[in-house]
C-alpha cells in the first residue's frame, strides 16, 4: 500500500527514567529514555477509510483552543477517537439488535496503528525490536505504557494525516515536538544505531510516561 508519510516515521518515548546525579556540587536531573516506540504511519488507503473520524478527532481536540489541544490532546486523543467513532457509527445507523451502537472502524484503525508500531527495548546486544503485544507479555512495558503511547500516536496521526502534502513535513515535526518525539526517515535498525547503547535498566529512578507534553 502507498504510504503517505514519505519515509517520515514517528519515534515516541514510551518509558523514561529520571536519573539524578551530582555535578559540581549541584543535583542534576537527566531524563533517559528506556523504551521507544517506532511507528510507521498509516497508508493512504487506511487514511481514506478513516478520514471522517480522524478529522473529527482533530476538530474535537482543537475546539477548545491550542493550549488545550497541546496540553491535554496527547493524553486523550485515543479516547476522543473512540468517542468520534461511536458518533460516526450512530449517524450511519449502525446498531445491534439491542439498539447499541456498533463501531467496527475505530477498533480496526487502532489495531492497524498497533501493527505498524514496534517497541524498542534494551537487550544484551543493544536495542531489540518486538511487537507491542510481545513487549507487554514480556513485561518490557505494561498496558498503561502502551495506552499512553497509543494516544500520542493517534494525536500525531489525526493532525499530520490531515495536512496538505506541502505542509506535511512541517506539521509532522511540529506535532512530534509536542510529544517529545522525533521524526526520522531512518529504518528501525538505523535509528537504533544512532542511540546510545543501553543494556541495563535503572530501578532507582522514577518511571515516567513521556507522552505527557506538560
Amino acid at each position: 500500500m502507498t504510504q503517505i508519510n514519505e519515509a517520515m516515521n514517528l519515534v515516541v518515548p514510551v518509558v523514561t527514567d529520571v536519573v539524578r546525579e551530582k555535578k559540581d556540587g549541584q543535583d542534576i536531573e537527566t531524563v533517559v529514555v528506556r523504551v521507544w516506540a517506532y511507528h510507521n504511519p498509516i497508508a493512504r488507503e487506511v487514511f481514506e477509510a478513516n478520514y471522517r473520524v480522524l478529522a473529527a478527532t482533530k476538530a474535537a481536540l482543537s475546539g477548545r483552543g491550542a493550549a488545550y489541544a497541546m496540553d491535554a490532546g496527547p493524553r486523550i486523543a485515543a479516547l476522543t477517537l473512540r468517542d468520534e467513532g461511536l458518533r460516526d457509527a450512530e449517524a450511519r445507523g449502525r446498531f445491534d439488535a439491542n439498539g447499541n451502537t456498533i463501531d467496527e472502524a475505530v477498533p480496526a484503525l487502532l489495531a492497524e496503528i498497533k501493527r505498524l508500531t514496534n517497541v524498542m527495548v534494551p537487550g544484551s546486544g543493544g536495542w531489540d525490536f518486538m511487537p507491542v503485544e510481545t513487549a507487554i507479555a514480556a513485561g518490557k512495558i505494561d498496558a498503561e505504557d502502551w495506552s499512553e503511547a497509543e494516544s500520542a500516536i493517534v494525536f500525531f496521526t489525526s493532525h499530520w494525516s490531515m495536512a496538505k502534502k506541502a505542509e506535511r513535513a512541517r506539521v509532522a515535526r511540529s506535532v512530534a515536538s509536542v510529544l517529545r518525539a522525533s521524526i526520522t526517515s531512518s529504518s528501525p535498525m538505523e535509528f537504533a544505531a544512532s542511540l546510545p547503547s543501553s543494556t541495563t535498566e535503572t530501578t532507582s529512578a522514577k518511571r515516567a510516561a513521556s507522552s505527557d507534553p506538560s
